[in-house]
């Protein structure tokens, strides 16, 4: 049924992996996490936050086992009712639905989660170019950012980076080794099980690559319909991107960094090498940190209008450990049978 897969030696010690800077750092955050957890804005959990642990899911791939079909458990789905709109790190499935109108998501949940076990290599799900890295321990730890050109991919929970910022990627190419950093990992762990979150954004909003029978094909979906497979390069690829390939407009980052009411994210976005990760950190921020900016800030334009180009995404994981993903329901999250 599952098959063990050797870490690679340059993988992270086990506890570095959840991309917390000791015990004090950890005490820190729980505390601004309560805080909110107590004024209701924030964090908010409740009773079906207990379907968050899957066993079945995180003690296998914790000890190292792939599925031996190949197969990537899904253990969440985008929201699509409120995903992409807000981002209170919410872990309740009050409102949530995932495209099949089932449960395998939780309120506001902006991306796809695919579980792997920590050290396997994170590909890049299309050509583009590796424009900025976040490192939130609140949000998700180690994340990287890809442009495709008005379409941003990114890989979250990582343990480790190994590509370089502004290195282009073809489709399949190595981007980092996945972990289970962040608060959220620290808090679930062995329960929640280490995987990708995978999100995909387009003119700064994130969307779901997965679609609904009635809808069409977007700029950023699935290159298999609503089956996401792993991939090399494809015959009608194009080339990898340059920094030169991506449009962006300076005068409204300049005017995002004044307007951040937050001296670290102001000087995160500063230390960016491009103005392309300026644009991917700062559409990053606005989204899960929006207590940190004006309604001014969120109004400006940072890309041309307009994504013609449909980027067609595969599986983020290697085509050499996976064959695609499977749905990973549990009893509380599937479907109405009339879906």
């Amino acid at each position: 049924m599952f098959r063990r897969i050797t870490p690679p030696s340059d993988l992270p010690s086990f506890f570095k992996r959840f991309g917390a800077d000791g015990a004090g750092h950890i005490a820190q955050t729980a505390r601004h996490v309560f805080a909110h957890r107590r004024s209701g804005d924030r964090f908010v959990a409740g009773a079906s936050s207990a379907g968050f642990a899957r066993p079945d899911l995180s003690w296998p791939a914790y000890a190292g086992l792939v599925p031996k079909d190949g197969l990537s458990p899904i253990y969440h789905f985008f929201d699509r009712t409120a995903g992409g709109r807000g981002f209170a790190s919410k872990i309740t499935r009050a409102d949530a639905r995932d495209y099949r109108g089932g449960k395998l998501t939780y309120d506001e949940h902006d991306g796809t989660d695919f579980v792997c076990p920590p050290g396997m290599r994170a590909v890049c799900s299309a050509p583009g170019i590796l424009v900025a890295t976040r490192n939130r321990f609140l949000r998700g730890g180690l994340t990287a950012c890809v442009d495709h050109g008005g379409v941003v991919t990114q890989y979250t929970h990582l343990a480790k980076l190994t590509a370089e910022i502004g290195e282009p990627l073809e489709r399949g190419d190595v981007i980092g080794l996945t972990g289970h950093s962040g608060f959220d990992m620290v808090m679930g762990f062995p329960w929640v099980p280490p995987h990708i979150h995978f999100m995909a954004w387009v003119l700064g909003v994130p969307v779901d690559p997965f679609l609904r029978d009635n809808e069409d094909v977007h700029a950023a979906s699935w290159h298999h319909r609503n089956d996401p497979r792993p991939s090399g390069p494809l015959a009608w690829d194009p080339p990898p991107l340059s920094l030169r390939d991506i449009s962006v407009n300076p005068r409204s980052i300049e005017r995002a960094v004044a307007l951040c009411k937050s001296d670290s994210i102001r000087a995160e976005i500063e230390a960016a090498t491009s103005d392309a990760g300026r644009v991917a950190i700062i559409e990053d921020s606005l989204h899960h940190d929006r207590d940190e900016w004006p309604s001014e800030a969120r109004a400006l334009d940072f890309r041309p209008h307009g994504v013609h180009k449909r980027v067609e995404l595969t599986l983020p994981l290697p085509a050499s450990e996976y064959t695609g993903a499977r749905v990973a329901d549990a009893p509380w999250t599937r479907p109405p049978r009339s879906a």
